[in-house]
């Protein structure tokens, strides 16, 4: 198993697999929206654990989801700080030290943004990690087939999608070879000081780049003796159709957003 096996999708015959992935897309672009739109501490709480309770129902690791979560410490640190310590609001203060001051209604909504952040990347992560690359690009050209009429190339754009979720695993294996080589030369991160790691990026960089433009070029000529043509005179290898449990997804997802948009 690859190094970057846990960033692709892998089939784990889970409820949420047998979604159609075209009410896969809308119920993931509601609910998202809902959580833009969701400004309450209890409700965009309630939102997150449900988030949480789905990756348990698709059967996905909970160590993928402790390492999402670790990699966003970041952006929560530097949101609770603008939210809380930048943007104090007059009369609310929290703690004060020296002459930084706390707001507690600015760490709420500190807190209610690190949660926005979290739902989405969570939302996303169940998207990716639940739909075959195929599926969700089929699902999406679909969705988006009666832009056709105004000649939009929605095939070709939604292939480009495709190719780009197929290459990436590909893409990061190879970084991968080309880090641990570097580092078995003395290059790579792991020298000290912020220049030379700097550094340290570019010939990493290069190969990579180069190896992209060569699978690309493979790509094309592989595509070219094939005759591919675009969709013009192909059928579909899956017919999509809604079943009861697509349009309970949706309605609940079109009522989250409701709820919110009343609330």
């Amino acid at each position: 198993m690859s190094a970057t096996s846990d960033l692709i999708y892998q089939k784990r015959d889970s409820w949420l697999e047998r979604w159609d992935p075209r009410m896969k897309i809308v119920a993931v672009l509601l609910f998202g929206l809902s959580l833009l739109l969701n400004h309450h501490l209890l409700l965009k709480s309630a939102q997150l654990a449900l988030l949480i309770v789905l990756w348990g129902v698709a059967k996905l690791s909970w160590r993928v989801l402790a390492l999402t979560v670790l990699s966003l410490l970041l952006f929560f640190t530097s949101t609770m700080i603008y939210q809380a310590i930048l943007t104090p609001v007059p009369g609310d203060t929290w703690i004060t030290i020296g002459f930084v001051t706390f707001s507690a209604e600015g760490a709420v909504k500190g807190v209610v943004m690190c949660e926005q952040i979290a739902g989405i990347v969570l939302l996303l992560s169940l998207l990716v990690r639940t739909t075959s690359p195929i599926v969700l690009a089929e699902g999406l050209e679909l969705l988006l087939s009666p832009l056709k009429k105004l000649k939009v190339p929605v095939h070709e754009a939604v292939m480009m999608f495709s190719i780009s979720l197929r290459f990436l695993p590909l893409l990061l294996d190879e970084f991968d070879k080309i880090r641990k080589a570097q580092t078995a030369r003395g290059g790579g991160f792991h020298r000290k000081g912020v220049v030379a790691r700097f550094r340290g990026v570019l010939p990493m960089l290069l190969p990579l780049f180069v190896l992209s433009i060569l699978r690309a070029r493979d790509l094309a000529v592989a595509m070219e003796s094939r005759c591919y043509q675009g969709d013009t005179g192909r059928t579909p290898i899956r017919v999509y159709r809604f079943r009861p449990r697509d349009y309970a997804v949706f309605a609940f997802a079109l009522s989250n957003l409701t709820l919110i948009l009343l609330w």
